[in-house]
């Protein structure tokens, strides 16, 4: 459901490798995390992502962690699963190690957010509301985890039951910081929003709200955004001019932005191949 969409959880590298490695190392962990961000080549990232996966895993597996480094690595394990691991099983268990890290995170940040995965939705609600703005690197940390686990185990309607739990911690990050994360949010949220049929009672409209209004606040330099929009919202909709319109823009814009170039580079890609296809899926 949302596998494309997790690409965007690179952007969380920025500042994250340095939380796994001592005070010392953690100017040279912050430049490797930035030149990730900043790369123009994807098949080179997806390359060295695994060896960055067992250092950080060694850090995080330590019983002295904290729950920083745990965090960290449920944001690489997450991002590697969602945006360059196809294999459905590998993509079970990256995916599951992220979340894992997430909850044993936040749980060693602050007690109240153990067991909350465990929470009914009355409670969880309850619970979102205990919530304050200093908690939103935490709330959208494990907002992201879950949702890949939930996208990578969606034959499991168990895990789909709990889609409205990271939605509302999704909710929680736009109400406090909707520029968070280059509008990670509202792309989030755009995401859900389109994932029923407007025959079935979804609701485009609200999806196309939330991406609109994340471009806005990014000034359109996150491309990932009009890439989704397209793909999304334009498809979902049949509305051919506005999917011609919005890949034409991504593939016409500047990839280079501090923080966005990786994630910009490849969403070209992607609006290439959606516009090599756009003849077939639309007549």
């Amino acid at each position: 459901m949302l596998k494309i969409i997790l690409l965007s959880m690179f952007a969380l590298l920025t500042g994250g490798c340095s939380f796994i490695i001592d005070t010392q190392t953690s100017n040279a962990a912050e430049q490797l995390s930035q030149t990730i961000l900043n790369h123009e080549d994807p098949a080179t990232v997806s390359a060295a992502i695994p060896t960055l996966l067992i250092v950080m895993d060694s850090y995080a597996r330590s019983d002295k962690s904290s729950g920083d480094a745990k965090l960290s690595a449920a944001k690489l394990y997450g991002a590697y699963a969602g945006a360059f691991v196809d294999e459905p099983g590998r993509r079970k268990t990256l995916t599951s190690t992220a979340f894992r890290y997430a909850r044993e995170g936040s749980c060693k940040r602050m007690e109240k957010w153990c067991g909350l995965n465990n929470l009914d939705q009355q409670a969880f609600s309850e619970f979102v509301t205990t919530l304050d703005k200093r908690e939103i690197e935490t709330v959208y940390a494990y907002a992201v985890a879950w949702l890949s686990y939930i996208e990578a185990h969606s034959d499991d309607w168990n895990a789909v039951a709990d889609l409205p739990k990271p939605q509302k911690l999704f909710s929680f990050v736009v109400e406090q910081d909707e520029s968070y994360d280059h509008a990670g949010a509202h792309l989030y949220l755009g995401a859900l929003a389109l994932t029923i049929p407007p025959a079935l009672g979804g609701k485009p409209e609200v999806g196309r709200a939330h991406f609109e209004r994340a471009v806005e606040l990014t000034d359109g330099q996150n491309l990932l955004i009009n890439l989704e929009f397209a793909r999304r919202y334009a498809r979902l909709v049949f509305d051919k001019e506005l999917h011609h319109e919005l890949l034409i823009g991504v593939l016409a814009s500047d990839p280079q932005f501090e923080g966005l170039t990786l994630m910009n580079v490849w969403a070209q890609q992607q609006a290439q191949i959606l516009l090599d296809d756009e003849s077939e899926y639309f007549d």
